[in-house]
Formats: structure tokens, sequence, C-alpha cells
């Protein structure tokens, strides 16, 4: 029978890289906190151990959606042995969870973890004496190299082995010295006599084997005055009679208030601990974080580095290396063998022109041109999986939190606009981790805006076909949609359905890092999986329908081939062409282009491809830019596409993960209109305003609507906040 381990510690202490080594599976690796929201479970083949990954946490406080996803399996007891991840580098930070979790009094063994990193930093520890102390079962380890996996595999089989049954542990009594070291014995006894008022009600309740270390936990948590258990018990008179007559007279003896008493006596201990068993001295290692630290998150240099990382992550995915992949991809690989071993096999086969047209038109040409910008999203994958283990994407959000704090958000919402560049629909997800309810909305609301990796298709088309020599529009685009969030979330901010002071933002940095091939690779492969995946179902179907509409119709002769111009598709697109002609563009190819595009952002480029035969030149071969610039006649036509096409809704996907998120009708109806609304409005400042600057288009109506969109945005910048008839402030872990 198959044992369950749970696998819990610290943010940022290396527990997904560890479930990782151990079961094979490919969680999210990110030297940041919060990258795990959620559990995962994975299987060990060797031992036969079904593992369990919880959310990082520091304490058992039930703040956080992560602290309450990890408390409540906890508290369930569905699990065999805990291994309690630490880190050796912070040992002082990672003992206090390790004293809330031995309350619980279940089997635990300690994996003390980065001792590689310890090593560089001339840090020694005493595993010997932690273990001893403690009386846990210490394995010195390093998830990211594999060194001491073995021995903790084994040192968990040996204590599941030891451990007594579930039912045995519950009805045995334990030493609560063993369960509480860190506390004293008068604290010690005010939690033994909670306890026990606690069985008894537990027992009365026709709970009679009530789990001992449950309750240690529970009558701690009390003493504490945790609100998830005084609205448990506020109305059991017993209980809360005790925890009232243990906390006055703990208090009238320590001249204190008991949390601050149980935070004092446990720091104390683990002060103590830490000076027996660690050894410190200077290392080059640190001095050398320091003086990298020291420009990444320097008040007037760190914003500048951080636009040059942006800069050079761009130039090397869109204007470089990247492009030169997807010119192969598209030149060779799609343009000449697939092409042409597809029409070998059509005439070999005497297949019909329909058939022809839709292997090699629809599904060469569509899916191909789409499958070939993923050169680009693997460079810009490595760069920016490179940037996130290094420990860079920390000091990102330490940055920008300073600014982002100006507009209603805080550091917090950095790590979802940094994973919304894989993904919009994690990314949406990525904002459990934000207490505060109205910042997240506002996450939840804008955080899509980032270029995504369906996005990417799109921005380098444009690119190649408008700007070919250009560096700076992948990188000015993302900076805008930097600007576009900012800018949504002030005057939104402003609102009184979304007004709440900014919460509080401390963020641990993490060491830096060498980031690990295996990582890298893993993190890289993951990403553009998906994205292969979505080509191989959701686009694959999208352009066979597009291609069967954009040639087929109903004539006097009956339903058939037609001309393109003559087709379905084009019946409908034209008649919906008109919403876009302020837009600076007009042909009904582009408005299909942009539908399907509300679908599955990949669907743009694969749609013209279709309509226009794309799919079998090379992005930045010369019919491309012909056949482009026929449907855009200006650049700023063609920036207006894309800016519609990048700050409108997301994919449906991201839609599902927001409306589930946002939990409320009226906010996700809110949130569809915003986007729409938005992106409308500043394609059309780019088109009327930015084409009249470059002198593309001239003045005229549309020119005064775009500078009346213009007021109308510093009229929202500008005025007077919305005051609240009566003030309330609704952090999300009441909710």
């Amino acid at each position: 029978m198959s044992q369950t381990i749970a696998l819990i510690g610290n943010p940022n202490c290396g527990k997904t890289t560890l479930f990782n080594y151990i079961t094979g599976a490919n969680q999210y690796v990110g030297n940041w906190p919060g990258v795990t929201l959620d559990k995962a479970c994975g299987y060990v083949a060797s031992h036969d151990f079904k593992v369990v990954d919880l959310p990082g946490l520091y304490s058992l406080s039930p703040y956080s959606p992560e602290e309450i996803v990890s408390r409540n399996f906890l508290l369930g007891g569905n699990y065999d042995v805990l291994v309690n991840i630490m880190d050796a580098t912070h040992l002082e930070r990672t003992l206090s969870l390790t004293c809330e979790l031995m309350l619980f009094n279940r089997p635990m063994v300690l994996a003390v973890n980065m001792m590689d990193l310890a090593q560089k930093q001339q840090i020694e520890l005493d595993i010997a004496k932690l273990e001893q102390r403690l009386g846990i079962k210490a394995v010195a380890i390093s998830a990211a190299t594999g060194d001491g996996i073995p021995q903790l595999l084994d040192a968990i089989k040996e204590v599941a082995a030891q451990a007594p049954s579930k039912e045995q542990a519950k009805s045995q009594e334990q030493s609560l010295s063993a369960m509480m070291p860190c506390y004293d014995e008068k604290l010690s006894g005010a939690i033994a006599r909670v306890m026990t008022v606690l069985q008894e009600q537990a027992s009365s309740s026709g709970n009679k084997n009530a789990d001992q270390g449950n309750l240690a936990f529970v009558a701690l948590s009390l003493l504490q005055q945790d609100r998830a258990y005084l609205a448990t018990y506020h109305q059991n008179e017993k209980v809360m009679t005790a925890v009232t007559r243990e906390m006055t007279a703990l208090e009238d003896h320590f001249k204190t208030d008991v949390e601050g008493l149980i935070a004092q006596e446990r720091y104390a201990f683990i002060d103590g601990l830490v000076r027996e068993v660690v050894t410190k001295s200077r290392s080059k290692y640190h001095s050398l974080s320091e003086r990298i630290d020291s420009i990444a998150t320097n008040r007037w240099l760190g914003i500048p580095l951080f636009v040059a990382v942006v800069y050079f992550t761009y130039y090397l995915a869109v204007s470089t290396i990247g492009t030169w992949g997807t010119d192969y991809a598209n030149d060779v690989l799609f343009g000449e063998y697939a092409t042409n071993a597809a029409t070998s096999l059509m005439e070999s086969i005497e297949a019909p022109a329909w058939l022809s047209g839709l292997v090699i038109d629809g599904i060469i040409g569509g899916v191909g041109a789409v499958l070939g910008f993923v050169p680009q999203m693997i460079v810009l994958f490595i760069i920016l999986s490179l940037l996130e283990q290094s420990g860079y994407m920390t000091r990102v959000a330490f940055i920008l939190d300073r600014l982002f704090r100006h507009f209603g958000l805080s550091g917090r919402s950095i790590i979802p606009m940094v994973v919304a560049t894989g993904c919009g629909v994690p990314a949406v997800m990525a904002t459990n981790a934000i207490e505060n309810i109205n910042e997240k909305r506002i996450t939840i609301i804008t955080t899509t805006m980032m270029p995504c990796s369906a996005k990417l298709p799109i921005l380098a088309m444009i690119a190649a076909a408008f700007f070919p020599e250009s560096t700076w529009v992948a990188p000015a685009i993302y900076f805008l949609a930097v600007f576009s969030i900012a800018f949504s979330a002030y005057i939104l901010k402003k609102d009184s359905a979304f007004k709440e002071e900014v919460s509080p933002f401390v963020l641990e940095m993490p060491n830096y890092t060498v980031p690990k091939l295996r990582n890298v690779v893993r993190s890289t492969y993951e990403r553009c999986r998906a994205f292969v995946i979505k080509a191989g179902t959701v686009i694959f179907t999208t352009v066979v329908a597009i291609w069967f509409l954009s040639n087929f119709n109903f004539t006097d002769s009956g339903f058939g081939m037609v001309e393109v111009n003559d087709s379905m598709l084009a019946a409908f697109g034209s008649a919906i062409a008109f919403i876009f002609i302020p837009l600076g563009f007009a042909s009904w190819q582009a408005s299909v282009a942009i539908i399907t595009g509300l679908l599955a952002k990949e669907n743009v480029v694969g749609t013209l491809a279709v309509l226009l035969g794309l799919g079998e030149v090379a992005e930045d071969d010369a019919g491309l830019g012909a056949a482009l610039n026929g449907e855009f006649t200006t650049s700023s036509a063609a920036l207006a596409f894309l800016a519609f096409n990048l700050f409108s809704t997301p994919c449906i996907a991201a839609l599902g993960a927001m409306k589930r998120q946002l939990n409320n009708k009226r906010l996700f109806a809110f949130a569809v209109v915003y986007l729409l609304a938005f992106s409308y409005s500043l394609a059309l400042i780019i088109y009327e305003l930015g084409g009249l600057l470059v002198g593309e288009v001239a003045f005229g109506p549309g020119t005064l609507v775009a500078a009346a969109l213009v007021l109308i945005a510093l009229y929202l910048v500008f005025r007077p906040e919305r005051k609240q008839r009566t003030s309330i402030s609704i952090p999300v872990k009441q909710i």
C-alpha cells in the first residue's frame, strides 16, 4: 500500500524542485516566492510514495489562500509522513514553521535543502545536533543537484515504518515537551489545559479519538486569538471560558499579551538552536550578491536596467536569433518540405481540387504559419526562465513596487504579469497570492494585457512586415502593456467599487543562483508544448473552418466552391467590417481575423495565412509585406490592428479563468466591456493621432474623436476620487 508524503516549507525553499526531482513531474519552478499556489500530487515508483507538494508558507495562520490550503491539508491528516523542507542558508526563518508543524505530532523528516548554496556562502550546519535537539530525523540535501535525495527517501521510508497507525496515534498520550520544545512549562501547561477542554467537547460530540496533535494546534491558535478558531468556538462557552482564563493568567504572570509571548519564546528557542548548529563566515558569494543588488535594486538604476533587459530579451527573440529560426521554419520546413511533400502526395492520389486546397492552403498554410513562430517563443522562454530562476525577477517585483503603488497595485501584481508573458490562464490564477481583494480584482482584469505567447506571432508578423529594420517595436509594445496596466489600475482604483488601501508588500529576496539547465529546459518545454498543443487542436479546427467558409457558398447552381471574395466568410466579414473602419482597416479579411482572435489569439495569424496565402512565405519575405500592405495601407493602421488584438479580451480559456477568479457576474461583464472599449480606443488613438504625427493620416473627424478620447483619459486620471458612503476594507482572506 502506497504511503502519502506531504512536502511543506517556506516559499522559495526548493519544494517544487524537490517534488520534480523525486516524481519526475513538471511543476513550474521559479526563483521567487509563491510559485506553488495549490497542492500538486506525484508518485515515486521506487519507494511506492504518493507525494503532495503544498504551497509555500511562513506560518500556519490562515492569512492567505496558500496558508489555508496547507493548513486544511495538515488538519485533515491524510498523510503518513510530513517532510519539512528547510533552507540551509536561512535556517532561523525556517525553524518558526518547524515549531508549528511539531504540534501535529505526526511522523516528520527534516530535509535541510540548498546545502550547495550554504557551502558557497561558507555556512556550516551540524545536522546531527539539529536532529538531536528537535528529536526529528534530519537529512542534508540539495534538490537542485540531487545530492542526498536517496538518503532522504530512505529516511522517509524508515520513519513511516516506525510510525504508529493513525488510529493508534490519536489515542496515545504524547509528551507536550516533545511536541512543544520551544515553550516553557507555564505556557505548555496552559495549552494542555485548553486541550483537555477541547478533548471533553470532542468526546461529548461523539468524537472520542480526536487527534491529539490537531488539538494542540487548535489550543495554541485559540490562545493566539486566531480568527478562524475564534469564529468556530465563539458560541462554545466552556472552551472560550478556558481560553480566557488561561490568557489572563499568562498575561498576569508574564506582563505581556499571549500572542507576543508565544512569538517571544519561539524565537528565543530558535535563536539558541541556531547558535548551536549554524556557523557562518563572511563569503565572497554574499559580497558579490550585494554588489549586484546595489545596481539591480538601486532607486535610480533599477528601472533603466529593467528596460535594458526587456529590450535585450525581445532583441534576441524577435529581431535576431528567434527570427532566424522562424525564417528557416517558414522558408524551409513549411514553405518547401511540407508544401512540396503535400503537393506530391495530392498529385499521386489524384486528389480533387478542394482536398488539395484544404491540405496545402488550409492546414499547412494556416497551422504552419502559426507554428513557424515557435523558434521565437523558444528563445523568449529560455531568456525568461533564466531571469526567473536566477532571482532577477524578484528584484523586478521589488523595484516596480515603488512605481506600481502609485497606481493602486503593489509588487505582488508583477508575478502574474511575468507569468502572463507565457499564458494568461496561469497568470490569472497566480493572483491568488494577492490578499487585498480590490488589488486582486484589478490585477485579474488587467494582467492579460501583457503580450503572451499567443500574441507573439501577431507582434512578430506586424513588426517584420512594416518595421523590418527596427528593433524597438517589440519592446515598445511590452512597455505599452505595462503602461496600459498602470493606467487602468489608476483609474479603476478611483472608483468606490475598487477603492482600498494598497496592501503592504513584503518580499523575500532569494539568493542569486545559476539556473539549472534541467529546470530551464523543463520550463521552456512546458510553455512551448502548451502552444503547440493549442496549434494542433483549436487552431487546426479554426483554420479548417476558415478555409471551408472562405471557399464555399450557395450559388445559382447550388452549393460549391467559389472565389474567396464570393464566399460565405466574405459575406460575414463584409457585414462587420464597418466596425473597424475608424481604426484604419476595413477589409473583411482583417475583420474576420479579429473575430477569430477573440477565441484564441493564435487564430489571427492562422486566419490571415489562409485568407491571404501567407503561410507559404517567410515572415520577412517581400510577399508577406506586400500582402499585409494590401490589408493595412499605413503602418499606423497595422499598429492599430496589433493594439486591438493585444489589449482586447484574452482567449476563451483565460476569460473562463477570469470569471472563476472574479466570482462576480457584474465584475466579469465589466472586465469584458472595459477591455474591448480600452483596446478599441487605444487602436483609434494610435491610428488617428499617430498617423497624423507621421503624415500617414489627414486631419478629419476621426482626429477629433481620438483627441476627445485622450481628453477623457486625462480626465479619468486627474478626476477626484469617489468617496464611499461607508469606509470598509475587505481582505480577500475573509471571503
